[in-house]
Parts: C-alpha cells; sequence; structure tokens
C-alpha cells in the first residue's frame, strides 16, 4: 500500500504546482472521427480539430494514452492501435493479436496493457494484451471470470481494471499480472467503462454504462479501501470519466461531453458530439535544460548571498540538498546568506523543465566583504572604458568576469595602481574579483 500513499502525496503536490503555471497539459476527448483538446482544469474546448481519424477510416476510437513522446488510439471494432506524434501527426498502426479492444494504460512506465474481449486476428479471446513501448507483443495473460475487461489503469504499484455485464467489478492486480482482489465486488453495479484513480480522496470514479443491476447508471464514486460507494451522481449511461484540476469531472456518453459539479450535481455541456473515453496528455515533454556553470568552489566576505555566486546562467534556482534540487522542492530566495563549508546546489529551470544540479561548495573569508577591510576600490563607475583600480598592498591577482561567469582577464598586478581599459567590453555590468592571502573580494562595475 506504501505505493499507494506515495502516489498520493506526489499528486496533491503535482496539482498544487500546476495550477499557478501555464502548462501544456491537456485533457483528449475522443469524439469520432475527432480527437478534441480540452482544458485540464476548467474542461473548456482549447483546440476542437486536434486529430481528425477520417482518414484512417476509423471503426470506434474508444481509448486514447501517452506513450513517451507518442499517443496511442486503440479502435474497438478495427482492432487497431493507431499511433501519434504529440502533434498529432499519424506514425503507424498496431495490428494482428488484437480483437475488440477497449481500454489502455501505461504500466510501470515500461509496457502498455491493452483489455481484449476477441479470438480474431490470433487475439487470445478475454484477456489483457501487453505491449512494449514500441508496439510489440509481449504475450497476455487471462482475464477473470466469464465476462468481459473494458478499462485498465496503473495507480502505482498496482493496476485496476473494470469489467462489464453480470460480472461487472473493479479488480487489483500487480505488475506481473497476479489478482490481489477487488475492490468494488460483483453485483454492486454493471457495465464499469472508464475509470480513473482519485488521488485527493483515495477512491476510483467509475463511468456505468448500464442501467441493469442493482444500482443505476451513472458516475460513482468508490472508496479504494473497501469499495463503499462514496458519491453518485445521476447523469446517465456513461462511456468516459476524466478529473479537471478544479475539483469538476468530465463525463462523456452518446449525447456528448459534460463538466460535472461535483459539489452541486449539476452539469455544463461542453460538447453535444457522442464521446468515448478521454485521456490525460502532456503535448510538452521537457528538454532537459544546459547544467549551470561556474567554479565548483568559490570565497566570499561574511554578509554575501545566494545572488553574490558567480555561475551561468546567472538566473539559475538554489536549493540545500541535492535531493531537494532534482525534485525542485524547498527553493532558496536568491538572499539567502551563504554559509561556510556548505555546499548549494544551482539548477536551470527552463518552461518547468530541470537541468542537472551543479554544486558550488562556498568558503567564508572572515574579514573580508564590501562592507568591511577593502582590498579595492575602482573609479569612475560606471566608466565609459577606462577603470582605475587602487588596490591594497596584499593583492596578488584581478580577474574581470562577466554576469554570466565568463572569465574576461585576469593578471597580476605590478603596482597598487593600475587601470583597465574596458572600452571594447559592451555595454552591461560587469564582475571585478581581487584575490589576496586574506580572501577574495568582488565588486560591479557598470560599462555605459
Amino acid at each position: 500500500m506504501k505505493y499507494k500513499y506515495q502516489l498520493i502525496l506526489c499528486s496533491l503536490l503535482l496539482v498544487l504546482w500546476m495550477l499557478p503555471l501555464q502548462s501544456q497539459t491537456r485533457i483528449a476527448s475522443l469524439q469520432e472521427p475527432l480527437v478534441v483538446l480540452l482544458d485540464d482544469q476548467n474542461g473548456s474546448i482549447i483546440e476542437p480539430t486536434f486529430i481528425d481519424l477520417s482518414p484512417l477510416s476509423q471503426g470506434t476510437p474508444k481509448a486514447l494514452i501517452q506513450v513517451g513522446e507518442e499517443l496511442w488510439i486503440s479502435d474497438q471494432i478495427e482492432d487497431r492501435i493507431d499511433r501519434f506524434d504529440l502533434s498529432g501527426n499519424y506514425l503507424s498502426t498496431i495490428s494482428g493479436g488484437l480483437d475488440n479492444i477497449k481500454g489502455m494504460a501505461l504500466v510501470n512506465e515500461s509496457e502498455v496493457w491493452v483489455t481484449n474481449a476477441g479470438s480474431n486476428n490470433g487475439a487470445p479471446g478475454d484477456a489483457i494484451v501487453r505491449l512494449d513501448l514500441d508496439g510489440n507483443s509481449l504475450g497476455s495473460f487471462a482475464t477473470s471470470g466469464s465476462d468481459s475487461a473494458f478499462d485498465v489503469i496503473d495507480v502505482g504499484g498496482e493496476v485496476y481494471i473494470s469489467y462489464i455485464n453480470t460480472e461487472s467489478k473493479i479488480e487489483r492486480r500487480d505488475y506481473s499480472g497476479n489478482v490481489l482482489g477487488n475492490i468494488v465486488e460483483e453485483g454492486v453495479v454493471q457495465f464499469i467503462q472508464q475509470i480513473e484513480y482519485n488521488p485527493l480522496n483515495d477512491s476510483v470514479y467509475a463511468a456505468v454504462f448500464s442501467t441493469t443491476g442493482s444500482n443505476s447508471s451513472g458516475l460513482y464514486e468508490f472508496a479504494v479501501s473497501d469499495g463503499s460507494i462514496l458519491n453518485y451522481w445521476d447523469v446517465g449511461n456513461l462511456r468516459g470519466v476524466a478529473a479537471l484540476t478544479n475539483g469538476d469531472v468530465l463525463v462523456s456518453n452518446s449525447a456528448g461531453v459534460s463538466i460535472l459539479d461535483t459539489g452541486t450535481g449539476g452539469t455544463t455541456s461542453v460538447s453535444t458530439e457522442s464521446g468515448q473515453y478521454f485521456g490525460h496528455v502532456d503535448l510538452s515533454p521537457c528538454t532537459t535544460p544546459p547544467t549551470p556553470t561556474g567554479d565548483a568552489n568559490q570565497s566570499f566576505g561574511e554578509g554575501a548571498t545566494l545572488a553574490d555566486i558567480v555561475i551561468t546562467p546567472p538566473d539559475v534556482t538554489w536549493f540545500a540538498t541535492e535531493d531537494d534540487a532534482i525534485n525542485n522542492t524547498n527553493p532558496l530566495p536568491n538572499t539567502t546568506e551563504l554559509e561556510d563549508a556548505t555546499t548549494y546546489y544551482a539548477v536551470n529551470i527552463v518552461d518547468d523543465c530541470l537541468s542537472e544540479p551543479f554544486a558550488v561548495t562556498i568558503t567564508i573569508l572572515l574579514g573580508i566583504g564590501d562592507s568591511n577591510q577593502d582590498l579595492i576600490a575602482m573609479y569612475p563607475n560606471p566608466t565609459r572604458g577606462i577603470l582605475h583600480l587602487e588596490m591594497a598592498s596584499s593583492v596578488d591577482r584581478i580577474t574581470v568576469y562577466s554576469l554570466f561567469g565568463q572569465r574576461l582577464m585576469s593578471f597580476i598586478p605590478s603596482q597598487n595602481r593600475t587601470s583597465i581599459d574596458m572600452s571594447s567590453f559592451s555595454v552591461g555590468v560587469y564582475l571585478v574579483e581581487a584575490t589576496s592571502e586574506q580572501g577574495v573580494q568582488r565588486k560591479r562595475v557598470i560599462r555605459k
């Protein structure tokens, strides 16, 4: 069960982190012959014709999942899986060994499970067909009972499978396909189509299609712990369900796609075109930004802050531990005062994608700082070209850096007064560093 609670925590953090950001996460809605992109926060239509399946002579497109940088769409009637890139361009088709397929899931980030109900095309009958991430067969395993599986989801460490007809249930299996028990037992509802895990409530949403059985059709929310019905919404014969980040839920059936207000039970129509399953997709997967660069060991006077560290690029995000840096948790403000013999981790974050962390270990030189003993004086500052320097007798090296950490010049002064010609430098801010046995002092100079 530890995987489940880890997933709950991660999902909560993910939801909170995503809300204020502009994201490319979307909900794809299968509305034959189109794939429609919806806003994952409020359910509004963003792109009404993201993919047109008409050129492929679609049968009944049922489910859509993301597999790496591809989108896979199962076709229940045509017994195939069509593959597209993240821009909606057709790539190829997976066929053979599939018959009457419906739901799919990326399982353990390593393979795709597909619910199968027929035995044509060399398919295994009532079973879960396993594919690798290139679409090659990994075999299959039989589903339980005499009825067919309809949907499958990976909840982290376990897989949940929905069943239809008189043996409708929601079953738990491990990643090897072994049955672990049921969340919802047979006979509670009939004909469960799409299911979705709700980490905020440790529950499962179930789109129930049939009006027969002990309970009516509609949307159910079942507790994972004991299968009890936490909530029920009478919203008709359902096929698809997907949770929005604002707390509402998308539902679909032959009448179209609607937004269900889980508080009031009211619905708002999004589309009147017949809908099937929904899929959560990220159309802008991360491209890892360059790792920050700079000196791995840097020295400063007392009172220096993270903003004083010379690094490229200069607008990195700092963390106190490598784990925080990798997971983008507990970032440090740039005003954080540096501590002696402490390592800080810089991460380059571009479009919410993180670079590898770069470690910088700090040495604090007591008595050396901008407000204490000066090693160097500079004038005029700003300068149009010639910068005059007056140095303490102990200064043994002068180095000039750009704000991006690039070393532009370095020399050993022969006397306590000298000048630097900065006339060839671009207009901007630079760092002049004076090094002595007592420590290091950096000052900013403006080239105007």
